[in-house]
């Protein structure tokens, strides 16, 4: 879950930065997705469900992002050197 939603973020970041129109970008995103989901083999609905089932937990959705942003940081690190 947390490796699928780093890749999600990526995704998106990659989005908003990249020179196109909305309308392009709109269209752009739902194709990174699907490519996040089949490098993680998950199905689009399981990963749903799942993100739907963490949500009721805020605390444990807290663990969650707290390890993503750790690994976000990370990898920004690696990535400005």
């Amino acid at each position: 879950m947390i490796n699928v939603l780093i890749d999600i973020h990526l995704a998106e970041g990659y989005v908003t930065t990249f020179p196109i129109h909305y309308d392009s970008s709109r269209m752009l995103y739902p194709l990174l997705e699907k490519e996040v989901f089949a490098k993680h083999q998950v199905e689009d609905s399981v990963f749903k469900s799942s993100l739907e089932f963490y949500m009721r937990d805020a605390k444990h959705m807290d663990k969650i992002y707290a390890r993503i942003i750790d690994s976000l940081s990370i990898k920004e690190k690696v990535g400005d050197q």
